[in-house]
């Protein structure tokens, strides 16, 4: 299955699907995750505590089974749209770690937002999964809660112009909206990036969405003003 979601060598993200019995079906990267990163420097084994900690971190987080180099999640026959789903979130985030300093790596962006937002006494809970009116999960990185009552879901862009991570808030919000009313923030990484962040990309995040549901925000611009959050509902 052909994604319309791109890889760290700008090709198209793949998917492999096949029965495992008359009631599962297993959908798998095939190896090639993690072969790319491979192929880019980045080795994923314990000995790499950081990679190693963000690695396991999102095959928690999202469900995936890896065995050998392959990513994988089983799941019944019903639940197949969730499972394709899942993977290829995880696959996304997974590839986000070429992209960390080899020499420097010491924490993901999110594990960055996490400890400025306990600096800064800001509630928070990370990593939800919400069930949306499809039936399938939308994942968040974190929910904030509000004074004024309006939770705030954010989701998390370690590349600040990552299309594809634009492309699936700008889904995820459409798909949650009916489901879990909030303010829906799209938290993009400009401090480690010397690119600009391009308008187009935020424009994606946005397409068809007013500002009362949905919003972008730079971490730059988080870090010098922590209102920005409440100002968000």
């Amino acid at each position: 299955m052909s994604t319309p979601f791109v890889d760290t060598n700008y090709d198209n993200i793949n998917l492999y699907a096949h029965y495992v019995n008359q009631d599962e079906i297993e959908v798998s990267d095939f190896g090639y995750t993690l072969y790319n990163l491979n192929e880019a420097g980045i080795t994923i084994n314990s000995r790499s505590k950081t990679i190693w900690r963000i690695f396991t971190q999102v095959l928690v987080d999202f469900g995936v089974t890896q065995v050998d180099e392959a990513l994988s999640i089983t799941a019944p026959i019903d639940r197949f749209p969730v499972a394709k789903t899942r993977l290829l979130q995880a696959i996304m985030r997974i590839n986000d770690l070429v992209y960390l300093s080899k020499a420097n790596v010491t924490e993901s962006f999110n594990d960055q937002i996490a400890e400025f937002f306990k600096t800064n006494s800001v509630l928070f809970t990370p990593s939800i999964e919400i069930t949306n009116i499809a039936g399938s999960a939308s994942h968040f990185d974190f929910s904030i809660p509000s004074t004024s009552g309006v939770e705030q879901l954010v989701k998390t862009a370690a590349r600040p112009n990552d299309i594809n991570a634009a492309k699936i808030f700008n889904y995820d919000v459409k798909a949650t909206l009916p489901a879990r009313p909030a303010k829906y923030i799209y938290l993009v990484n400009n401090i480690k990036h010397q690119t600009p962040v391009n308008s187009t990309t935020l424009s994606t995040a946005l397409k068809d969405l007013s500002a009362e549901v949905a919003t972008t925000l730079k971490f730059s611009n988080l870090l010098e003003d922590t209102s920005l959050l409440q100002n968000a509902s």
